[in-house]
């Protein structure tokens, strides 16, 4: 039984250097990288798009304040047109007074100068000059106040014409006003865009560097199953010749004997930590990229201190520390089927040591970022398979 345990074990091993050879060259970092570029290319473009917008505010305000120069320019040629018709309204006035005033004088000058005529008949050609002289007067006045006039009504349309000028110009300058403050909030948006693509390229950064860490540590996890293996088929070999020699008795309590294949407790196996499902397996979306990705298992928060367990009996074929994940212990349950248990903050197994089901193999550790957690993990034959098909899965909750 050892023998084969061994038999088993050893192709176990191949499967899994097979694996771990497989993702060498991982897509998972590619695709990273490639989002990682593709953000630094966003970055380069929104910082182009903000110099732009930064340019056509400026050009705006040199726009909005050429107009307020020519406003103010208006508002002086309306004030000292004002002014010149109130200065001619003035005049008319004047004149219209005085026009008065005479027309009074020439009345009563025309009375006593008929009554003088009529007693002094030698005065008739001097009585008619005057006359005639007083006619000019008056004409003159009437020429003039006209003239005031005209030229009043003349500035009125001026000054008409002006602020027609100035209504118009004001318009332009709200217009611009308008587009100005809509380049301004585009700016604004445009800035809370770039906060949140450098952001997002920080966070990819960050998780490039910590997958690249992970995949050279599964390569070195490759080399050192690789020596494993050729320790075991060294062991099997020599356990071989020894059967040769004599027979090999067993001595293993009832206790402590493997129990049956997985495929006979499938669906009441007990989960690691109980606790709320937070990631499933199959495939997701990023929420940050829209990008779809795979999850070869299932992740389930738990407060940091809180103990975990092995889900079956098997042994532990590997302890290792993958930045990201913590502890991650690989069990070999025998039949092929193996279970890795990640996000461990420390462990009180030994590689080797063999565990039963619901053992406590460790507790959960805490994480750089997001919800502390465990991942879980069940391969058969190398191939991950769905834990929620094996586990009990009334021992966790799900989001509604």
């Amino acid at each position: 039984m050892r023998n084969s345990f061994l038999w088993g074990l050893a192709a176990l091993l191949t499967l899994l250097i097979g694996q771990v050879a497989a993702v060498t060259a991982p897509e998972k970092i590619k695709e990273k990288s490639a989002i990682l570029e593709e953000l630094s290319l966003k970055e380069k473009k929104i910082l182009k798009e903000l110099e732009q917008l930064s340019q056509k505010i400026n050009q705006k305000q040199k726009e909005i304040d050429l107009l307020e120069d020519q406003i103010a320019e208006r508002d002086l040629i309306i004030f000292n047109l004002s002014q010149k018709i109130k200065e001619r309204e003035i005049k008319i006035k004047e004149l219209e007074k005085i026009f008065r005033e005479r027309l009074k004088v020439l009345a009563t000058m025309g009375k006593v100068g008929w009554l003088n005529l009529l007693l002094s008949p030698g005065d008739i050609s001097s009585f008619m000059r005057k006359q005639e002289y007083a006619n000019l007067v008056l004409l003159h006045d009437k020429e003039l106040a006209k003239q005031l006039k005209e030229e009043k009504a003349k500035l009125e349309q001026e000054k008409e014409i002006v602020l027609k000028e100035k209504a118009h110009l004001e318009g332009l300058r709200h217009q611009f006003q308008e587009e100005k403050e809509a380049l301004e909030r585009l700016k604004q948006e445009k800035k809370a865009l770039l906060e949140e693509v450098r952001r997002n390229k920080n966070l990819y950064a960050e998780t490039l560097k910590m997958l690249k860490a992970a995949y050279a540590a599964i390569a070195q996890m490759a080399e050192e199953l690789e020596k494993t293996r050729q320790e075991l088929k060294s062991a099997k070999t020599q356990i071989e010749e020894i059967k040769k020699k004599r027979p090999i008795t067993e001595n293993i309590t009832p206790e402590k004997k493997m129990p049956p294949p997985l495929l006979e407790v499938k669906g009441l196996i007990p989960p690691p930590v109980p606790g709320l499902v937070i990631k499933v397996y199959g495939t997701e979306i990023d929420p940050i990229t829209g990008e779809k990705q795979f999850n070869k298992g299932i992740t389930i928060a738990a407060p940091p201190g809180t103990p975990v367990k092995a889900p079956y009996a098997g042994k532990i074929l590997k302890i290792s520390y993958i930045k990201g994940e913590g502890i991650v212990i690989f069990i070999d349950h025998g039949y092929y089927f193996l279970s890795a248990i990640g996000g461990l903050g420390n462990v009180n197994k030994n590689l080797g040591d063999m565990v039963y089901t619901g053992e406590v193999i460790g507790e959960v550790g805490e994480v750089p970022f997001g919800r502390p957690h465990v991942y879980y993990e069940l391969r058969y034959k190398g191939k991950p398979l769905n834990p929620l098909d094996w586990l009990d899965i009334n021992q966790l909750k799900f989001k509604p």
